[in-house]
């Protein structure tokens, strides 16, 4: 019996990356997304590349991001609209196959191993995934490939955004 395939999906920048959908004006601009201030929840939950390579930082609060990126745009969360996107986006997912683990709103694991004969090989459904999601929804993700969930997460994690990484028990040592 071979190894399982397991891909590890990773929406990039989610939150950020939903916003933008709607207000296309965000992508140009540093922008977060973040808590209250005035109710004392003010930190940045997700950002844009743009106020990432300003050096914002999920987690930082508003005021540490915005001394960092002076220009910051910063909006409220709608987790509603974030809700709905993550369920749309696992619906893809299961057109690949049943075997989906959600990990959080936007983060998944699937079991893609019974469906190799259909759509080819595990990178080869990790890229046509991501192509589904960008054509669709708008969204990137970066996914890995692996014979485990620790290596699929450490693959999506180890190019981003929009990549897909395999790591396979030949080359998991160089990576």
């Amino acid at each position: 019996m071979g190894d399982r395939v397991i891909l590890h999906c990773d929406l990039d920048n989610f939150f950020a990356s939903v916003e933008c959908t709607f207000r296309p004006e965000l992508r140009d601009v540093p922008m977060a997304v973040c808590g209250s201030e005035s109710e004392r929840h003010g930190i940045v939950l997700a950002k844009n590349q743009l106020a990432k390579k300003a050096g914002v930082k999920t987690a930082q609060t508003v005021w540490q991001a915005r001394s960092l990126c002076p220009g910051l745009v910063c909006v409220p969360p709608h987790m509603q609209k974030y809700r709905h996107y993550s369920a749309e986006i696992n619906r893809i997912y299961c057109r690949y196959t049943d075997m989906v683990q959600p990990f959080s709103i936007d983060e998944s694991w699937l079991d893609v191993t019974a469906s190799l004969s259909l759509f080819g090989s595990g990178k080869d459904i990790a890229d046509q995934i991501r192509a589904a999601v960008k054509k669709e929804m708008g969204l990137t993700l970066s996914v890995g490939v692996s014979f485990n969930k620790i290596f699929a997460k450490m693959g999506s994690d180890y190019r981003k955004p929009d990549a897909t990484t395999v790591i396979s028990r030949e080359n998991f040592k160089k990576l």
